[in-house]
């Protein structure tokens, strides 16, 4: 093990403990303090902010609006790194208590459908805590999750997934995994709205091409089962409103390619039409348009 690797870990593991044994007031303050400090600290993560949200919304909003947002974007992204920090101190019962929602019907229609879901989400309000809801309210749910390069803390952000009570599909195995998962009538749930630098499909999304992962939708076309997109909007202090979205159905035109386009487009444009409704909650951060 590379020393660097266990300072990492130490720290990122005396980070959480702290934030976990921190009344909860008190450790979203302690939020608001660190989304203070990475507004001022990480100035290249502000310029990418900027130029997305400027290339996004055009002249809809003003520079002064655009850098009201970074602060806010900053803000929110603390708060939800120490609510999921703070995961293993939530209890299914709590968790309910937070949520409100709509479209939970859609989940109960496709499960019935007898063939699972591929669950998709974006880097919008709390994507990881929108899984705990599902799992405490009884949904058999797999998260398909990638791989960090530090093991140590690689095996500490899946313990805070677990503790949510939900399976576990490592990227490296998820074919397998995902499509057993899928025809075990379960719901697989995967973050899906970063830059693909390879094998992905092209998606317009805000009016620019993005390279988009195709592995969600090629899943469900393979399985035949539906695609329902989600989100988590952060309402406050512990509070929490889960959308649940119509699902998406292989369009079955005989052309499998087609068919995995067609259903990226759609749940990107969802995902689209809730930041356009939620821009302090999406994580402008990341370069998501390489392709132009």
């Amino acid at each position: 093990m590379k020393i660097s690797h266990g300072l990492e870990y130490a720290v990122t593991r005396l980070l959480t403990w702290l934030v976990q044994i921190l009344p909860g007031r008190i450790a979203d303050m302690v939020a608001f303090v660190l989304g203070r400090l990475s507004y001022a600290v990480l100035t290249s993560r502000r310029r990418v902010a900027r130029e997305n949200l400027r290339r996004a919304f055009k002249d809809e909003k003003s520079p002064g609006e655009i850098e009201q947002l970074i602060k806010a974007i900053f803000l929110h992204t603390s708060r939800t790194i120490v609510e999921f920090a703070r995961q293993p101190v939530f209890t299914h019962e709590k968790i309910l208590k937070m949520f409100t929602s709509d479209g939970r019907e859609y989940l109960d229609q496709v499960l019935a459908g007898g063939k699972g879901a591929m669950l998709i989400s974006g880097h919008l309000g709390n994507w990881e805590l929108i899984g705990g809801w599902i799992a405490a309210l009884g949904y058999p749910l797999d998260f398909l999750v990638g791989h960090q390069h530090n093991e140590l803390v690689n095996d500490l952000l899946i313990s805070f997934r677990r503790s949510l009570g939900v399976g576990i599909i490592p990227v490296g195995v998820a074919a397998r995994g995902v499509i057993k998962s899928l025809r075990s009538n379960r719901f697989v749930a995967v973050v899906s709205d970063q830059h693909a630098p390879s094998g992905g499909v092209v998606v317009h999304f805000f009016g620019r091409p993005a390279a988009t992962p195709k592995g969600p939708a090629a899943f469900a076309v393979k399985v035949g089962c539906p695609i329902v997109f989600g989100a988590c909007i952060r309402k406050g202090y512990n509070r929490h409103h889960a959308i649940a979205y119509p699902p998406i159905y292989p369009p079955q035109t005989g052309d499998t390619e087609k068919d995995i386009v067609i259903m990226s487009q759609a749940y990107s444009s969802l995902l689209e039409a809730c930041i356009r409704e939620y821009p302090d909650q999406w994580l402008w951060t990341h370069r998501r348009w390489k392709l132009d």
